[in-house]
């Protein structure tokens, strides 16, 4: 049920618990600082891989570099070497020191010798190339002359034919020699000396570096390094590595190696995938290192150049707080620049606009806010004034609507309380149509009823001479037909035409001449089909929407009023007949007689049937009543 339209009652306002003043510029907030804080977190990441590419190559190069230092440093020892094996003086000494027994005055004689053009072999210019250096056996080792008295006459195991080669010039690195360095790095620089009486290979002149000597070498690598780098050098240092697993290190301000086995340093890990390379680890000092390697196979060994990643990066990290500062100035500014811009030239426009839909909903229409402006927010002003002008303008003309519908649907409850009261089908399917055309004003309404067949709708009742007339001749429609009354009585649904003169002329065969819009809704009960109600008026488009709820809803109404009618029908027709057998059931009995038996049912029959004929045959005799009507 459709109630009168009553004016809008005051709504409560919501309790405002913020303001967008303050909320917009964290709002705003996040989409200006994260592409500041993802270009600043790529910039910083760019920055620290370019500076780490730059250091890799860098150590990488000064790793290369010094190797090439360490092998012209021993291309100057091995010249120096092989130089001094040529010496006469140094030959014939050799030659008596093989011939001569070791007690004799010849031999001490011969080892002062070669020991004045060892000493001259070990300084050149003034400038010390080897620790030591010495003649030796190469078959057992033995040391027969040296510039360090206290190795003659004693052997050791690196200076055997199977740890060197005693026909080649070449240098070894040992370490742990009990002679030269127990438990450290010695480099021993060899040159096969040829003596007369000696056979080829027997006499090696043998060049020893160790202690201070590889100290002094491996601060000059380390200096090297420090002159071609760009970055501090207080904590970085270059090491070597002895294979397997031997780390050969100058302490910082010392002048001696120090050696330390057993170590498992990742350098070993990666030499066997590359001979030179970097890899990033944490040292023993907890700090975490890029390394750049270079590994000589010949001799197992490699240079290692470190520097822990603080060094590397201190440029970029010390661009983080500039970047932090300037990221909470960004978001300061944005806060005030936001929160003002926001204030003055959005929120207040919308707290105006609020203001105009408050007024709205408490139906005061007179309020306006400005739109002078050329903006989205100007032309949602002019929106909503205009919607404004045109609520009130709908407000004025709803009540009349609303009004109208009541009164259509207070008619439609009216007619179908007049009509449901007849018990009479004919008589109710004629106040209906009658009571339908005066109450809606319609110009023609006609009934249509399924037949039992189901195949046809036939004209039970219509308004107007034509339509009585139509339903007087018995005038049918097949279900299911083009025309509006079978497509409704097919499909149990509405069907409106607002434009007979542009719909499909199929649809005209049901029209009355003249008319220009129908509406047709279908009699149904439970799904069944009874038939079709049909109105139709001379006017294009003179049926809405409502005017099919509201037809249908009495269609409905009229529907269960049609199958009560029919039932009532039935119910009078079955008990016509219970009666009719119970006097022809009276009539007979007490008679035995077969004549009287018939003429006395045929006499009951013809009164219960309304006096017709009546014609009673028995295996070819007749016995008749009264024959005053038509044949039964």
């Amino acid at each position: 049920m459709v109630s009168p339209v009553t004016h809008p009652q005051p709504v409560d306002q919501r309790e405002v618990r913020g303001s967008l003043v303050r909320r917009l510029p964290f709002i705003i907030l996040p989409l200006i600082l994260i592409p500041l804080i993802s270009l600043g977190v790529g910039a910083f990441l760019s920055s620290r891989n370019l500076m780490e590419e730059q250091a890799a190559s860098q150590m990488t190069s000064a790793a290369q570099a010094q190797v090439q230092v360490l092998q012209e440093w021993t291309d100057i020892n091995e010249q120096r070497l092989q130089l001094g094996s040529q010496r006469s003086a140094l030959r014939e000494a050799a030659s008596e020191l093989l011939r001569r027994p070791a007690s004799s005055s010849s031999y001490r004689a011969a080892q002062t010798s070669a020991r004045t053009e060892l000493e001259d072999i070990r300084i050149r210019q003034g400038q010390v190339l080897f620790s030591g250096v010495l003649l030796a056996r190469s078959s057992d080792g033995t040391i027969l002359v040296s510039t360090n008295p206290d190795w003659e006459d004693q052997a050791s195991p690196f200076l055997k034919a199977d740890a060197i080669d005693p026909i080649s010039l070449a240098t070894y690195p040992f370490y742990n020699d009990p002679l030269f360095a127990p438990g450290n790095l010695v480099l021993i620089s060899s040159a096969p000396l040829r003596a007369s009486g000696a056979q080829e290979g027997e006499l090696l002149l043998i060049g020893v570096n160790r202690d201070t000597r590889l100290g002094t070498l491996l601060e000059e690598m380390q200096i090297f390094w420090e002159q071609r780098g760009i970055y501090r050098v207080e904590r970085g240092r270059t090491f070597v590595l002895l294979a397997p697993d031997i780390v050969i290190e100058l302490p910082r301000y010392a002048t001696e190696l120090e050696a330390i086995s057993g170590q498992s340093h990742p350098v070993f890990a990666s030499i066997g995938d590359a001979a030179s390379g970097t890899v990033e680890y944490t040292n023993k000092e907890g700090d975490l290192v890029l390394a750049a390697y270079e590994w000589i196979p010949d001799w197992d060994l490699g240079i290692v150049t470190e520097l822990p990643q603080s060094d590397i990066f201190a440029d970029a990290n010390a661009l983080a707080p500039f970047t932090i500062a300037m990221l909470a100035g960004a978001s300061i500014f944005s806060i005030v620049i936001v929160g003002f811009v926001a204030n003055r030239f959005l929120l207040r426009p919308l707290r105006d606009l609020t203001e105009l839909a408050e007024r709205l909903s408490r139906g005061d229409w007179s309020f306006r806010v400005p739109s002078d402006r050329d903006d989205e927010i100007g032309a949602l002003a002019h929106s909503l004034n205009t919607m404004a002008d045109e609520l009130n303008s709908l407000y004025q003309s709803l009540e009349d609507r609303v009004e109208e519908r009541t009164r259509q649907v207070r008619t439609a409850g009216e007619v179908a309380r007049a009509v449901i009261s007849i018990a009479s089908l004919d008589e109710l399917l004629r106040r209906a149509v009658e009571l339908i055309q005066q109450q809606f004003k319609y110009d023609y309404v006609s009934i249509f009823l399924i037949e039992e067949d189901g195949d046809f709708a036939a004209l039970h009742e219509a308004t107007g001479e034509i339509g009585k007339a139509l339903a007087a001749e018995g005038y049918i429609v097949p279900v299911g037909s083009a025309s509006i009354i079978g497509w409704v009585t097919s499909n149990n649904q509405p069907r409106l035409v607002t434009d007979i003169q542009a719909d499909d002329p199929k649809l005209r065969r049901d029209l009355m001449k003249d008319m220009r819009s129908e509406l047709a809704v279908p009699l149904q009960t439970g799904g069944r089909v009874l038939g079709a109600m049909n109105v139709q008026s001379s006017k294009t488009d003179a049926f809405r929407p409502q005017d099919v709820e509201m037809l249908q809803t009495l269609a409905d109404q009229l529907s269960a009023a049609i199958l009560n009618a029919r039932l009532a029908k039935t119910s009078a027709i079955a008990a016509d007949r219970a009666r009719l057998v119970s006097e022809v059931t009276s009539e007979l009995s007490g008679s035995l007689e077969i004549e009287e038996v018939l003429e006395k049912a045929a006499r009951a029959l013809q009164r219960g049937l309304g006096n017709p004929e009546v014609i009673i045959k028995i295996h070819g005799e007749e016995t008749t009543g009264l024959y005053t009507g038509t044949e039964v």
